[in-house]
């Protein structure tokens, strides 16, 4: 009889075109690592972003109207202020994330090895398998350059598509998808 968390994991198929594993070893240049870091900075998706980025600013902006109309409410100003570290939050925030692992990437100036295995890993050579879909915010991003794969809170993973030939690619991204979020994003 299978346990329940056996029971609960759907059978996934692949392609048969789809290799077992693909391995890539690189060197990962500042604007890879920072591209990789910023499109997975961002949680929720654009739309949100932008939507909630106007809603702070409004909110802001009348407060700031409400409190230089009658100076007696401080509570408006403060408000405002607390709109604009959420805006701050919202926007500025990710992008400081990013340049600083993108950093500390630039700063390793290793030479990186990654395998993405058809049963939903991905590894680095002697550490034990990472499953992609490791947490609930596991994801992957793929941009004109790169393949961005946050398998988990802990890991990040970016793969240039310079290193990748055009059936790597596609096997990489069938793999993806199958197991965790994948969205592609072109400029």
């Amino acid at each position: 009889m299978k346990d329940k968390k056996q029971k609960d994991i759907p059978e996934i198929t692949l392609p048969e075109d789809v290799k077992t594993s693909y391995r890539f070893s690189y060197k990962l240049s500042y604007d890879e690592a920072y591209e990789a870091f910023s499109v997975l900075a961002f949680k929720r998706s654009r739309k949100f972003q932008l939507i909630a980025g106007i809603a702070l600013t409004a909110a802001a902006v009348i407060m700031l109207v409400t409190f230089a109309l009658d100076s007696r409410k401080v509570m408006n100003l403060f408000l405002a202020l607390l709109a604009v570290l959420l805006l701050f939050y919202l926007i500025y925030f990710p992008v400081l994330k990013a340049r600083k692992g993108a950093r500390s990437v630039a700063k390793a100036n290793g030479v990186y090895k990654v395998e993405v295995v058809d049963v939903g890993t991905i590894s680095l050579p002697n550490m034990k398998p990472i499953d992609l879909a490791g947490d609930k915010d596991a994801r992957a991003v793929e941009t004109d350059n790169i393949i961005a794969i946050r398998p988990d809170s802990s890991h990040t993973f970016c793969i240039p598509k310079r290193v990748m030939k055009e059936k790597e690619i596609y096997g990489v991204r069938e793999i993806l998808s199958a197991y965790i979020k994948y969205t592609k994003m072109s400029k």
